[in-house]
């Protein structure tokens, strides 16, 4: 019977800098290679020092968010020999998010001072890019080594535009990662498609939400924020929606234009800026022609949306134009983005709301404004300002993730012999280790320690 060994490569347990290694009988896989969004430098990587040279056949790119692309320039630089195996929609994405990483980097090593930055330059990201290999959801492929073959077979995961997840076959063992994964609908990207997998050995299964209950529908959570933008803009206030990048903003985009037709929003502008705005041309050419998407730039012109520069934002002389709706990056108010400039606006006028839309780490400044009082003195480090926190202040249960009751349930239809956590913090991984040893005893779950390889 062939073995399966699997290793964590992240420094912790955590939604970090994600990568697993995998090997298949003579094949050895990478699993993504992320990079730690809260994190500078050498530590922001997972720990790569132990994959010898040459060694990674092929490297699996589930999707295009940093934590799981990150390190990709640098590990290629060591596996040089690897393919890099990804659907259509992340080809074209993974080289956007990659030079703005760069640019990133670029900034901080004068501003914080980090020598060793940028980890990668623009022609090792043109080099990774060399190395793409586009597959079609659906469809297997077969992969050779030695005397062996392994199938491959890529499928919609729903979490952004080109998110997999991956079945790997190989003597009759059977292997699925689910990456990080959505199933239900979103307004401008359908859920995930993965059909009934017979005999499944092993689950590789995300963890994401697994400290946290789903409280209310994402339906119902869509029509709170759409209402509470109403009336912001009613009283004659502005509205804030920080938004990730790639996935958040056009998804924000399609629910502004579908509350709009439904007259749901009273007119005003729509001011957006960011990373997220250069992706709104990959996603118009991938939904001119997919079943999966539906998004097209046209709904800026519908929206009569209005670029807003960074630059030009600074709170303690600008007046920003109100009543109006600020859809800018970055989804965490991280600094030196659109969105921390523009809360910083914003915050001392209680006509004002913030409205975030997806997950926050309580270390950054999003995560700190939501974990603040009403009232209280907010500081903005980065720019040397402080001010009172009078702005409405809300979290909207709209989630990039399955929550962990449809995790479970999607164990309990697959019926696999294992079940192995990854990306999530510890009291994730907890939840679920207490949840299947109590309803799921026909399988084993194996919560890995980092850095240790395990037979499957």
């Amino acid at each position: 019977m062939a073995k399966f060994f699997v290793k964590d490569l992240n420094f912790e347990k955590n939604i970090g800098a994600n990568s697993l290694s995998l090997k298949v009988g003579a094949f050895h896989f990478l699993v993504d290679a992320g990079m730690d969004p809260k994190r500078l430098g050498n530590e922001a990587l997972p720990k790569l020092k132990g994959i010898p040279k040459n060694s990674v056949d092929f490297i699996l790119l589930t999707h295009c968010h940093l934590d799981h692309l990150g390190s990709l320039p640098i590990v290629m630089k060591q596996q040089t020999k690897a393919q890099v195996l990804v659907s259509y929609p992340t080809q074209l994405i993974a080289p956007f998010m990659l030079e703005n990483s760069y640019s990133v980097m670029c900034r901080q090593k004068d501003e914080k001072g980090i020598s060793e930055y940028p980890l990668f330059t623009k022609d090792d990201i043109a080099q990774v890019a060399k190395k793409f290999f586009p597959v079609k959801y659906g469809q297997t492929y077969v992969l050779k080594k030695e005397d062996q073959q392994a199938n491959i077979t890529f499928f919609e995961a729903g979490h952004v535009l080109g998110a997999s997840s991956v079945l790997i076959e190989h003597e009759g063992r059977k292997l699925f990662i689910t990456g990080d994964i959505l199933f239900s609908d979103q307004n401008s990207l359908r859920g995930a498609h993965i059909p009934q997998l017979q005999d499944l050995d092993v689950v590789i299964m995300e963890t994401t939400r697994g400290a946290t209950e789903r409280k209310a529908s994402r339906r119902n959570e869509e029509e709170r924020l759409i209402k509470t933008i109403a009336k912001t803009i009613k009283n004659g206030g502005a509205c804030l929606i920080p938004a990730f990048a790639l996935g958040r903003m056009q998804e924000m985009l399609v629910l502004l234009y579908e509350a709009k037709k439904a007259n749901k929003l009273p007119d005003c502008p729509i001011y957006c800026s960011g990373l997220g705005m250069a992706l709104v041309s990959v996603f118009d050419e991938i939904g001119k022609t997919s079943p999966y998407l539906n998004f097209s730039r046209q709904i800026l012109k519908k929206l009569n949306v209005k670029s807003m520069r960074r630059k030009k934002i600074d709170p303690k002389t600008s007046t920003l134009k109100s009543p109006a709706i600020y859809l800018l990056s970055s989804g965490m108010l991280v600094e030196h983005t659109p969105a921390y400039n523009v809360a910083a606006c914003l915050l001392n006028n209680n006509k004002n709301s913030i409205c975030f839309v997806g997950y926050c780490d309580e270390r950054t400044p999003g995560g700190q404004l939501l974990q603040a009082k009403h009232n209280s003195t907010f500081r903005f480090e980065e720019i040397n300002f402080s001010t009172k926190i009078r702005a409405k202040i809300d979290r909207f249960d709209l989630s990039g993730h399955a929550d962990r009751d449809e995790l479970c349930e999607f164990i309990h239809a697959q019926q696999p012999k294992k079940v192995v956590l990854t990306h999530g913090e510890e009291a994730s991984r907890e939840w679920f280790m207490a949840r299947f040893s109590k309803q799921e005893r026909s399988c084993s779950v194996l919560d890995p320690e980092v850095g240790k390889s395990y037979c499957l």
